[in-house]
C-alpha cells in the first residue's frame, strides 16, 4: 500500500509508548481504540498493531496457539504495507514479526517458555524526511 504522512497523535503515541512498556493487553485496547476510527489503510494497518500486541500478550502468558495464530494474522495484515506508513517502521517490524514466529515454530507448544523475549520489537518511527 503507498506510503501515508507520519500520524503522530497523542492517542497513537500513548498505545506505542504502553507496547513499548511491555504492557501489550493494554496497547491492544488503545490500538483498538484507534482502529475503530479509522477507514481504508489506516483501519487495516491499526487493525495490524491491535494482532501484533494481542500476539505478544499471549506470548508472554505463554498461549502458543493464540500467539502463533495473532502474530500470523498481523503478519498477514501488515504485509502489503509501505515500509514507512504512517511513519512506522513498518519493514523492520514485519522482519521482527517473523523472527518471533520462526523462533516460536523452532520452540513448540513445550518450549514457549524460552521464548527470548528481547527479540518482541519495539514500535518505532522513521526519522522525518
Amino acid at each position: 500500500m503507498r506510503e501515508e504522512s507520519a500520524e503522530r497523535d497523542a492517542d497513537t503515541l500513548e498505545a506505542v509508548r504502553t507496547y513499548n512498556d511491555g504492557h501489550y493487553l493494554e496497547a491492544h485496547e488503545l490500538f483498538e481504540l484507534i482502529w475503530m476510527t479509522k477507514g481504508g489503510a489506516e483501519k487495516i494497518f491499526y487493525q495490524g498493531l491491535v494482532h501484533v500486541a494481542m500476539g505478544f500478550h499471549y506470548l508472554s502468558v505463554g498461549d502458543f496457539d493464540q500467539a502463533t495464530a495473532k502474530l500470523r494474522r498481523a503478519t498477514e495484515l501488515l504485509d502489503d504495507f509501505a515500509a514507512n506508513f504512517l511513519g512506522f517502521d513498518v519493514e523492520m517490524l514485519r522482519s521482527s514479526v517473523g523472527r518471533c514466529r520462526q523462533r516460536l515454530a523452532e520452540l513448540g507448544v513445550s518450549g514457549i517458555h524460552r521464548f527470548d523475549r528481547t527479540l518482541i520489537p519495539r514500535l518505532e518511527f522513521l526519522p522525518d524526511a
